[in-house]
Formats: C-alpha cells, structure tokens, sequence
C-alpha cells in the first residue's frame, strides 16, 4: 500500500467515525422504533457510501418494521408486505455475526446472546473489507442499544402509568410530605379525606396542609419513621373536616432521597369513621339478638304465671257469688294480670316472637274510649288536653299493642313532669309529599300522626338518640322497664308507619306517630255476653312441662265436662298414647318443651290419628307453626288466656271436628 493509498484510507476511516458518533448522538436521542430505523438506515447509507441500506426489525411490539435508505430517495420507513421479503435479507443465523449475501453485507441486530431482534444491511457496487465488517457490527450494536433503550422506556412509562393509576384510585389516602410534614404531593383519596382540591388542579402542597388535631400525633408518627422503619395503626379520633367529626387510621415510611429532592415520608390516611360505625352497629344488632333471645325465654316464663293467675282468679269471681268485697279484691287480682300482660307482650315485641294481631280501627275513638284511663293514669296535677280530629282515617294496626303504646307513652309523659305539667294527646291526618315521606323513610300518601307533646323536663341529644333502645331507661331502679318505647318503635315500623321524637332539655318532648290510612271499615271485634257453654265429653290429652299451668289446664276442661289425661314431655305422652286404651278426641300442648317440641308430637300423632284435632299453646310461637299440621283440626292459643278462652277454643275445635 503506497502512502497515499494509506492517507486515503485513514481519511475514510476518520470520516466513518465522526459519521457513526453523529450517527450515536441522534439515535440516542429518538424515542420510538420508526426515527431510529430511519436515522440508522440513513447514517448507514452514508458511512457505506452505499447504494442501498436496510435496518429490519422481525421481533417486538412493532415488528415487523424496516427502514430503508436508497441513493438520491427519500428514506423511508415502512412495514413490510410479507415479512420474509426476498428483495431484502431478513433473517439471521445463530452462531454468525457479519456476513455477505446475495451481494449485500449483513450484520443481526442482537436482543441477546441467542435471540436478535432483525438485521441492518448494506449493499454498493464496490467490495467490503474486514474493517466494513467492523464498522456494520458497530452500527448493529448501536441499533440493538437504541431500540432496548426505546423499549425499557416504554416498560418504565407502562409501568410508571400503572402505579398511578394504582395510587390514584387507591382506597387509602396517600401523601408525600418533607419531613417537616410540608406536603408535597397527594392523591384523590386524600382529597377526599382532608377535603382537599385534587393534585394539579392549580393547586400545590403549599395550599393543603393537616388538620391541626392530628398534627401532634402525626409528628410522633413520623419521628418513629425517621428513627426506624414503618409504623402502622394510629388512630385519629374525632377529627373535624368540612364540619364533620371523623375517626382516621395513619400509617407511614419513610421515603429515601432522591438526586433532585430530599428524603420525604409517605403517610398512609384512611377514613374508617363509617367502618367504625358499622362495627358499632353490629355490634349492637348482635346485642339486642341477645337481648331478644332472653326476652323471649322471660316472656314465655312470665305468661304460664301470667295465665295461672288471671285464671285462677275468673273461676275465683264466677264462685264467689255475691260477695262485692271479695269480688272488687279479685277484679285487682285480674287487672294487676292485665298489666303484666302488657309487660310480656312489650317483652315479646323486643324478641319478635309475637305475630301482630291487625284489625282496623279509628285511633280517635281507640284514645276516646282510653281518655278515662289515660287521666287516671296522668293524675291530678297534670293537665292532659286531647285534641281529636274526625277526620283522621282508619289505621290496620295490632289494636292491643296501640293501646299499650298511647298508655307507656302517658306514663313516660307523666314522669317526665314530676312536679306537674301539661300533656296534649293530638290526632290528625297527614298528607305526605315526597320531601316529607322520604324524610320519615315511608312513601308518599295519606296517613293518621298521633303526637304526645309534655312540658316536662326534656332529653338531652344523648337520650333522645337512645330512647327508643330497648332495655334503655332512665328513670332508675325499679322505676322502668326500657321497653315502652322500644315496642312502639316495633308497632310503627311493623305497621308500614314511623316514630320520631323531638326534644330539648328543660323545654319538654314531642313523640310524633305516623301510621298509614286504609279505606277499610271498622273491624266489628267488641267484645259480647258470652253464652252459656255446653258441657263437653270428649277425651283430652294435656302436655306441658310446666306442672302447675297442666293442672291448671286440667281443672278448667274437667270443671267443663271433659275427661283429662296429663303428660309432662312429648316423649312421655307418646308413650301414653301407645299405652292408652281408648282414642284421644284432642290433643292440648305447649310448644316449647324439652327435646321434642309440643308441634313435633302433634305432627307425629296426626300421622298416626288424622282426624285428631290439636291446640297449640305458646306464649312465644306465632300462629304459623301450625303450617305443617291438619288445617282443619289445629288451632293456636296465645298465652296468657283466661279459662274462658280455653273453653271456647276448645268447643270450637272439636265442634268442627265433629
């Protein structure tokens, strides 16, 4: 090689590498796979002095794709009609790096060590020597660096948009603060907690800073951060935000420093003021389950002394003749029953163990018959006004329980007015808009508002929050039950109605209950002259577990004519049934008893005896118990009874058996 063949091969050489830095210099700076193809196909052009060159890509998320450089053309980049194209090389061979083939120089743009990406190729009309090959593998190296950059940045930008999406829909409040607790930045979660504009809104950190009432605790809380590692489950109670008192749970870590920012925390806010209140609620419910369950097992007790004493004391009158003295104490007995009946009743409400009794009535003349009772109950010093309006439709309401609730209600009245006051017992129609009715939880319409409005001495927010909790008084030991309000809650709601309450302390009480109208006449149930009751003959078998309720029982069917057999468990009465010589007529049995239940046994000894008839007695079933039994010879009979009820329940069965 002469010298001037060697100065003319350095100049080319120091022409190809400022070509291939210039080349470097602009691939690096593109950011997607058509400019880098493009910029290589036409740096490659040029450092070749080539005819023609070729950057393909046969691998990846826009492959197939290729650039391709021609001499005095534009360059182009374009996707390829077929991938394997024969005008162009396409392929590479594992093992080979430069190569020639069919008069083009080829070089495989590397992925990995194994596996490349596509080709960059160059083709002219003079040879290629070894320091072409060179240069080519430079270039594919510079191709594979570019197109792995373009590809790590889109998987760092995918990635990047994922973890917003992630932290901005995040249920927890997160947010970057300085470790002076200045706030940096947060996302949509905490802009609901803190009542803050959302990030970028033209807002900053500067704007949007802790409540004061957690600032205290949250600067402990990053302390611990700073000292050591995350610190989680610090609760925030009563916090104000927007006017509203809240319950927040923190966490926080500890952000490392950045090369533009200092060392920050993350602080992990989330709002569980509703959760809380759930929990409470549940807990609550799971209460008064417990409360019910033991209402229920009182109510049952309560009612077979209940029954015991009312009847004892109806056989007392019906033989004491006319002794008036005698006859007024048993009328207390009865009317002293009468008053625990209530009591169970109010019991059987909270454990809802009691189906309604609904008939349609009038309140108007429901609280006119009652007024007598309703002023002996208030006494002397308290002046009670009824305010009546005739226009107030009819109501389809259990009636013993809206007689129970206008008398607890007077009651609770008076005692609220110790000292003497006034109560004004108020019924009037209502018209319910839309407004009015979803106020209340009902639906618009007609209906009747009952009110009972004292100037007694008032409820605190507390109470009155509370005054409808069953078992929750405030009158003191032995001075009330809790369960007068909580009953006329039940008969509301059970009823389609409402109850609300209006007090202030010191300014007296306002009970409002709304029930809805009905078109219905008036139910014809008063109570008539009962007729004289044939004497019966039929064999009965009696089953309770309460001895004395059975011989209770016994004594007013045997006083009636009937002839009695007893058991004390529906296991032993079965065996009465197999030993007993004759046929039994009827079968009278408590419901709730040991292992096997009184409807149990009837179920089994109407299988056997069809024509069997049965009366179920409970003071805690309802009637539907009977479902499953002969419906033409089964009937129930709520506790407490009275010995007349018995009787005609009784007749009444075994006439239609007959």
């Amino acid at each position: 090689m002469t010298t001037h063949d060697a100065i003319r091969r350095s100049q080319r050489i120091a022409i190809q590498l400022h070509q291939l830095i210039a080349a470097s210099i602009t691939v690096t700076s593109l950011r997607n796979e058509q400019d880098i193809l493009k910029s290589l196909a036409a740096s490659l052009r040029k450092v070749f002095d080539a005819d023609e060159s070729v950057v393909s890509l046969t691998t990846g998320p826009t492959a197939p794709l290729r650039g391709i450089a021609r001499r005095g053309k534009k360059t182009i980049c374009e996707v390829p009609a077929h991938e394997q194209s024969p005008e162009y090389p396409t392929t590479w061979e594992v093992g080979s790096e430069t190569r020639l083939e069919n008069g083009w120089l080829v070089a495989p743009i590397l992925e990995r060590r194994d596996r490349a990406r596509g080709v960059i190729a160059v083709r002219r009309g003079f040879a290629f020597d070894d320091e072409d090959k060179e240069v080519l593998a430079l270039l594919a190296q510079m191709a594979s660096s570019a197109l792995g950059a373009v590809e790590l940045g889109r998987s760092v930008e995918s990635s990047e948009a994922r973890l917003r999406v992630l932290i901005e829909t995040a249920p927890v409040g997160i947010v970057e603060a300085d470790v002076e607790g200045r706030v940096r930045w947060w996302n949509r979660a905490a802009s609901e907690v803190f009542a803050w504009p959302e990030f970028g809104e033209g807002s900053d950190g500067h704007e949007s800073s802790f409540p004061e009432a957690t600032l205290p605790e949250l600067r402990d809380l990053w302390s611990e951060v700073l000292s050591g590692g995350p610190v989680d489950g610090r609760d925030f109670v009563d916090v104000e935000i927007a006017g509203k008192l809240r319950v927040l749970s923190a966490s926080a870590a500890l952000l490392p420093p950045t090369g533009t920012e200092a060392a920050g925390i993350l602080t992990l806010i989330d709002d569980v003021t509703n959760h809380r209140e759930l929990k409470a609620e549940l807990r609550h419910a799971y209460t008064m389950e417990i409360r019910g369950q033991v209402a229920s097992r009182i109510a049952h007790d309560f009612n077979n002394l209940i029954t015991l004493i009312s009847g004892y004391a109806e056989i007392l009158s019906s033989d004491l003749g006319e002794n008036e003295r005698a006859l007024a104490m048993v009328k207390e007995i009865q009317s002293t029953a009468s008053r625990a009946s209530m009591l169970t009743t109010q019991l059987q409400a909270i454990g809802r163990t009691r189906d309604p009794e609904l008939m349609v009535f009038s309140p108007v003349s429901v609280i006119q018959s009652n007024a007598e009772v309703l002023e002996r109950i208030l006494g002397s010093n308290i002046d009670v006004r009824f305010v009546l309006d005739v226009r107030a439709g009819n109501v389809h309401v259990d009636a013993d329980q809206f007689e129970q609730m206008i008398l607890n209600l007077a009651i609770n009245a008076r005692d609220a007015m110790a000292l003497g006051g006034q109560l004004t017992i108020g019924v009037a129609p209502a018209t319910l808009d839309r407004s009015a009715a979803d106020s209340l939880g009902l639906s618009e319409g007609e209906y009747v508002k009952v009110t009972y409005t004292d100037n007694g001495v008032g409820m605190d927010d507390e109470t009155r929050e509370r005054c409808f909790e069953p078992l929750f008084t405030t009158k003191g030991p032995f001075k009330g039950t809790g369960m007068g309000l909580a009953a006329a809650r039940r008969l509301a709601e059970e009823s389609h109605g409402a109850i609300v309450c209006r007090s202030r302390l010191g300014q007296g009480t306002t009970f409002e209950i709304t029930f809805p109208t009905v078109a219905d006449g008036v139910d014809d149930r008063s109570r008539l002259a009962v007729p004289e009751r044939p004497r019966g003959s039929a064999t009965i078998l009696i089953v309770d577990d309460d001895e004395e309720l059975r011989r209770f029982m016994s004594r007013i069917l045997e006083r009636n004519g009937y002839r009695v057999v007893e058991a004390d468990s529906a296991e032993r009465a079965l065996r009465v049934v197999d030993e007993f010589e004759d046929t039994f007529d009827l079968l009278v049995s408590d419901v709730v008893m040991g292992e096997m239940s009184g409807r149990d046994l009837a179920k089994s000894l109407q299988t056997q005896e069809p024509g069997l008839a049965v009366l179920l007695v409970s003071g805690t079933a309802k009637r539907s118990i009977l479902a499953d039994l002969n419906s033409g010879a089964s009937d129930f009979l709520a506790k407490p009874f009275k010995p007349s009820d018995l009787v005609d329940r009784v007749h009444d069965l075994l006439t239609r058996r007959s």
